[in-house]
């Protein structure tokens, strides 16, 4: 997973761009589109069909016809981004808002590399977890990387791959670039070059960025994640002098439209942040899913994270087994009861679900159990895979558990989606699935019986 943080700096608005959204009507111009551009994975891709499908749509009712669908389809085909401007924009806004709104509030940027374990164990904190590290801590990390770099298996990788990080923003672009849900970012990013990097990364994937603030002259966090031979990750993230969003500049606009907004635990670090946003999200009728990031997080917010818990106004909690545990440990303690016998998988998620209507707690190679009322399911992980790095792994569970969500499938196929997104991403280095991870996942769908994936999607 990412890390996020709180940053302490004035927020200047990022100039609107072009908003991609998925449109749930057929037209000659849709029609259009899906022939105008390669397939991936049995539907169309390009880097501007969402937006492009909308504006020529808009174009056809303002009285453009067919001469401007067919001067819309020309303007993508050259890599065009057709705009109308600001008041077209905010219409854009009002009439397809996003479905699903992520809060990240630091933008980061990842740096994942296969590593061996000599590195791992001269790195500062914990194997397998998340601990802040100094920017000299940092830059010596990244310059020890080479020396002990491990081959990597995927033919779709390479050795060192460096992308746009943070849990939320890989469960957004999950379900904005390979699932069609019409997605946005609410966070800040720095106008440096990482910065840049990331807004590009996401914006490639469909993901809507007029809710991502850019601060002039700020700079963008990064994080080494390092992979073990097993696949398993390490994360050493670098906040110092990072622009972060604080709590005093969300306001309910930040939400308007959606109807799920996606936090992480690492938003914790930002003082009453996730609290705020749930506060605001919840007076605009938002569903809000939450990830309990990291067995760090879980351990130095417990308070918090229970009181968030115990308002009833998180609807859906996602968390590995680690962080699981974590939670109940603190419970037990908290009664004076050593006995950790009952930390098991079922126990904590049994817990959770006394919070919130859905409750998740992933398994990793086991799969996973879920909760909904009083039902509860148990799904094995996908073995026909290649586990080259699990960074992002829960993420893209939630991407494909969400999708589930929103096209109203059963417990048990929400499951089985979370486990082809989760077990797509594993097949390669970073939080985002690669082209050959999609085309396998829409191959355990088929094998699975699972409802094709359609773009663009129609929601619920």
């Amino acid at each position: 997973m990412g890390a996020m943080a709180e940053g302490g700096a004035a927020i200047a608005h990022q100039q609107q761009q072009q908003q991609p959204v998925a449109i749930d009507t057929c037209s000659a111009v849709v029609a259009a589109a899906k022939n105008s551009f390669p397939s991936r994975n049995g539907f169309s891709h390009h880097p501007f069909s969402q937006s492009f499908v909308l504006d020529a749509e808009e174009e056809e009712e303002e009285g453009g016809g067919e001469g401007g669908s067919d001067a819309a389809v020309a303007a993508v085909a050259a890599g065009v981004d057709y705009g109308y401007g600001q008041q077209q924009h905010q219409q854009q806004q009002e009439k397809c808002p996003p479905v699903v709104v992520g809060l990240q509030p630091v933008a980061l940027v990842d740096h994942v590399a296969k590593v061996d374990w000599s590195l791992l164990d001269a790195v500062p904190g914990e194997r397998g977890g998340s601990m802040r590290v100094t920017a000299e801590e940092l830059d010596h990390i990244l310059a020890e990387v080479n020396t002990h770099m491990l081959p990597v298996v995927s033919s779709s990788s390479s050795a060192v791959r460096t992308l746009a990080g943070g849990s939320v923003a890989n469960t957004i672009r999950g379900l904005a670039g390979g699932l069609g849900i019409r997605t946005s970012l609410v966070g800040v990013r720095g106008d440096d070059e990482r910065g840049q990097m990331f807004a590009a990364n996401m914006k490639m994937a469909g993901v809507d960025l007029s809710r991502l603030r850019e601060v002039r002259g700020g700079r963008t966090a990064q994080c080494a994640c390092l992979v073990d031979a097993e696949g398993n990750r390490t994360m050493r993230p670098c906040f110092l002098n990072a622009v972060g969003l604080k709590a005093e500049e969300l306001s309910k606009k930040d939400f308007r439209g959606a109807q799920w907004l996606v936090l992480n635990g690492y938003g914790f670090y930002g003082t009453e942040l996730l609290e705020t946003a749930v506060h605001h999200a919840k007076q605009e009728g938002v569903k809000i899913s939450m990830d309990l990031a990291s067995f760090e997080v879980v351990r130095n917010f417990r308070p918090r994270l229970m009181r968030l818990l115990e308002s009833g106004n998180v609807d859906l909690v996602f968390a590995n087994e680690d962080e699981a545990r974590e939670l109940i440990k603190g419970e037990e303690e908290e009664e004076e009861n050593k006995d950790l016998t009952s930390s098991s998988p079922e126990s904590s998620l049994r817990f959770l679900a006394n919070y919130c209507e859905r409750a998740v707690v992933m398994l990793g190679a086991k799969g996973c159990i879920a909760r909904h009322g009083k039902e509860m399911v148990r799904v094995s992980a996908i073995r026909e895979t290649v586990t080259v790095d699990t960074t992002g792994a829960g993420d893209l569970f939630a991407s494909g558990f969400l999708y589930g969500i929103l096209n109203n499938l059963s417990l048990e196929d929400c499951c089985k989606m979370g486990c082809c997104t989760g077990g797509a991403v594993v097949r390669g280095l970073g939080g985002e699935i690669a082209e050959e991870g999609w085309q396998w996942m829409h191959q355990q769908l088929i094998a699975k019986q699972l409802p094709p994936i359609r773009f663009p999607v129609r929601v619920s």
